[in-house]
């Protein structure tokens, strides 16, 4: 029988896992201090004490929630060899948002044989069925909230900080939380209140260096392919490729794709050539992945420019733009943006490497922009039409 996986061929991955986001290494390059910093805040649950709360924040790819899971996994192991009523609770905020839904995570944590209707019942409820089980229990919490700022309802943060204060908890335990933030604005733009009540420590991870990711790259190449599998060179593009402020997830992701088209091409190594395809796929995925989360005026201005370029032969203009995109919001019975704003949203476009809508001047009348498509019109088409507000225009 023919071995349709290929594994039978060259083989260049030895641990591909080490490329995953969800790998944890046995050490951490370029955040030594943020290492101890955030050990010393867990610490007193070890002690029977009280952890700080920690708001962490910084760009994609600077490693924040790498650190956090490889301190929870090391304070889960001091936690068993102690023998301690301590239990570390990580929460994605995309995929749990919604308070009832984090108190219902919590207590499966702390109390799994609690059975609390996931719906029905008031916040009050939730609320005193999560304070029995913690005094039940006797149980300490660190939740850690990632991607902080798809939280529904922030007050979520107020409550659980001070239900020792408010004395839902007994006094010898505690709840602390760690939020993570990709938005370096985020705590900014928090209520005053909740930040108030937090009381909370800020640790703010700066972007790597090209150094330490080009570092990061090579310790995981040692683990993820097979000896001399890696041409030279193909951990600097990867990392020069990762922008300009070195986005580490980014630069793994690159070097993993890579490694997959030459193991479907049944390579011997991975080259350059291969890291420039993985960028070429990347970027068309996020692109895609960027308009199917437009807002409907933004997919309103596009789906008129791709419309007009289909009918015209020359380069089309704004004004062509904002009629036929008023038209479309007329037919969905849609208040049209005015024309300055179509016009950033032509801008946006540009910016994004959708189009190119360079200025000309007309003289007498004014500026405009001459817009053509850059990217594969059908492609993007495709892509406007998976919303169906859409598929009746």
């Amino acid at each position: 029988m023919n071995d349709i996986f290929g594994t039978d061929g060259i083989q260049i991955f030895r641990n591909r896992a080490a490329l995953s986001p969800r790998y944890l290494p046995d050490r951490l390059i370029g955040r030594e201090k943020q290492v101890t910093e955030l050990a010393s805040l867990m610490r007193p649950v070890l002690h029977h004490g009280e952890p700080a709360n920690v708001l962490i924040s910084g760009i994609k790819g600077t490693g924040k929630t790498t650190v956090v899971k490889f301190l929870l996994k090391q304070l889960s192991t001091n936690i068993e060899t102690k023998d301690l009523n301590a239990v570390p609770i990580f929460i994605n905020c995309q995929k749990i948002s919604t308070t009832s839904k984090i108190i219902l995570e919590i207590l499966n944590k702390v109390s799994p044989e609690t059975e609390v209707p996931r719906t029905g019942l008031s916040m009050g409820k939730y609320y005193r069925a999560l304070w029995k089980a913690l005094n039940e229990k006797r149980t300490t919490i660190i939740v850690v909230l990632d991607e902080i700022e798809a939280l529904k309802d922030k007050n979520v943060l107020y409550e659980l900080s001070y239900a020792g204060e408010n004395m839902s908890i007994e006094e010898d335990i505690f709840i602390g939380i760690i939020g993570i933030s990709d938005d370096i604005f985020f705590y900014a733009k928090a209520e005053n209140t909740v930040l108030s009540a937090l009381q909370y420590r800020n640790i703010i991870f700066p972007p790597y260096s090209e150094e330490e990711v080009e570092q990061i790259l090579n310790e995981r190449c040692k683990i993820a392919f097979v000896e001399d599998a890696v041409d030279r060179g193909v951990v600097s593009l990867c990392t020069k490729l990762s922008g300009v402020e070195h986005d580490c997830g980014k630069a793994l992701t690159l070097l993993e794709r890579a490694g997959t088209i030459a193991d479907i091409s049944n390579e011997e190594r991975i080259n350059e050539k291969q890291v420039l395809l993985a960028n070429e796929e990347m970027g068309e995925k996020d692109l895609l992945t960027s308009l199917e989360n437009l807002p409907i005026n933004s997919k309103l201005v596009l789906l008129s420019i791709i419309r007009l370029t289909e009918e015209l032969t020359d380069k089309i203009t704004t004004g062509q733009i904002e009629m036929l995109y008023r038209k479309y919001c007329e037919q969905m019975g849609t208040n049209p943006l005015g024309r300055t704003s179509v016009s950033g949203i032509v801008s946006e476009f540009d910016m994004m490497g959708i189009i190119s809508a360079p200025v000309r001047s007309r003289g007498r009348y004014g500026k405009t922009r001459l817009v053509s498509i850059r990217k594969n019109p059908k492609k993007i088409e495709d892509i406007l039409y998976m919303d169906y507000r859409l598929k009746e225009l």
